[in-house]
């Protein structure tokens, strides 16, 4: 099955039904589509309103409650041996406006091959119409936010999980020359609704950070990704798996959206909690209104146990995905993202200095190694691994060049 997921605020100014509105908009605005517009002439009210034509079926819900409203969208297409079901869900409280989008995708047979999962145009369509919300202290948007240089204590609470902040921060450092290594503006389009874009604006900033956060900034152009409420990080830069930015780009969207798809749900924002405030409105409205009609009770409570059940299904799902999760680490002896040696507290002072330090070092080892022996093959087999670079002979020549032609 293919997957994806994100949650985000959107603006508050916005209703329930402007969010239902533009799902429909979505809906009747593809080209592939057989539901015409005048399907959503009118939204239901605690309660589902079906309307399918051939291989589509869409379904749309709004409930109102004392403390909050929620509403959405569910979209499910078979065609060419998979069906496609998209769930859009606005939650909304008197204290912010949440949306989440879910999609899957499963093959119908074993002889369909699965597309890879794609960030869906609706995405795009929210930011613009709806406009984004406050994630903490970060809006969020599909522009980048530029940090200015006496914000370093606003880069570190970003990094250290400790900004209030849902959704994973992209960091772009500055490079040894002022630089970025990647455009800030088409990588915020890129992850918009997934992560925020926070660009460092000099080298000098990020030597601000490195104080603050002990060390934990990426720097020299590296582009780290910080996940919230956590110390965690990836980081990305050019080498032979990513060797130009287009695909520095790709990985650390891939990445993000493994994270947010695997992740549970944080807030009451499904399409399952929809279900299940529909169908107890619909009991509860029996009950006041004392009704004896037993067809009709038992029709309540059948649709809010098969809420319940979407619910259970949902969880136990999650704990099964936290279970390989848990056998995955305990298995593995070392994180995929650290290498055999962590990382201390100095920085570059030049591009790739620490690095080319330590493969100087093995060299000098293996020249002192016993011929074909365990450490003479090991040392070997990591300096093959481990190339050093050319920035110390170039800084070398250049600094040699300016003193030969000195007056």
């Amino acid at each position: 099955m293919a997957n994806f997921s994100t949650e985000f605020p959107i603006d508050t100014k916005n209703s329930v039904e402007d969010v239902v509105r533009l799902a429909c908009k979505w809906v009747t605005g593809s080209p592939h589509t057989r539901i015409p517009s005048t399907a959503f002439d009118e939204l239901p009210l605690d309660l589902e309103q079906r309307y399918s034509n051939g291989p589509e079926e869409v379904t749309t819900a709004i409930a109102k409650n004392a403390d909050y409203d929620i509403g959405g969208l569910r979209h499910v297409r078979t065609e060419n041996g998979l069906e496609w079901v998209t769930s859009i869900v606005s939650l909304k409280t008197p204290e912010r406006h949440m949306l989440s989008l879910q999609v899957s995708c499963e093959a119908l047979s074993t002889a369909v091959r699965l597309p890879p999962p794609k960030k869906p145009y609706f995405i795009r369509q929210a930011l613009t119409e709806l406009g984004g919300g406050m994630d903490g202290e970060i809006p969020v948007t599909d522009k980048p936010f530029r940090l200015g240089e006496g914000e370093a204590g606003i880069a570190a609470a970003l990094m250290m999980g400790v900004a209030n902040n849902k959704l994973p921060i992209v960091y772009v450092s500055a490079g040894f020359d002022g630089t970025h290594l990647i455009n800030p503006d088409e990588l915020a389009k890129f992850v918009s609704g997934m992560a925020h874009v926070v660009v460092e604006p000099s080298r000098i900033f990020s030597f601000k950070v490195k104080t603050l956060t002990n060390s934990g900034n990426v720097f020299g152009g590296t582009i780290g990704v910080y996940w919230p409420e956590s110390n965690a990080r990836n980081a990305y830069f050019i080498d032979d798996e990513t060797p130009n930015p287009r695909a520095i780009q790709i990985e650390i969207a891939k990445d993000i959206r493994l994270a947010l798809s695997n992740r549970r749900a944080r807030t009451n924002c499904t399409w399952a909690h929809l279900k299940e405030s529909i169908s107890r409105k619909r009991y509860d409205l029996l009950k006041s209104q004392g009704s004896t009609a037993l067809q009709e009770y038992i029709e309540a409570f059948d649709a809010d146990q098969a809420a319940k059940d979407v619910k259970l299904a949902d969880a136990e799902q999650e704990i099964s995905r936290l279970n390989a999760e848990l056998r995955r680490v305990t298995s593995s002896s070392q994180s995929s993202t650290r290498g055999l040696v962590n990382a201390g507290k100095e920085q570059d002072l030049y591009e790739h200095e620490i690095a080319d330090i330590i493969v100087d070092a093995l060299r000098e080892a293996l020249r002192a190694a016993r011929e074909n022996s365990r450490r003479h093959h090991v040392l070997t087999d990591l300096l093959a691994a481990n190339k050093s670079s050319d920035t110390r002979q170039k800084l070398e020549e250049e600094i040699k060049s300016l003193f030969k032609t000195y007056t």
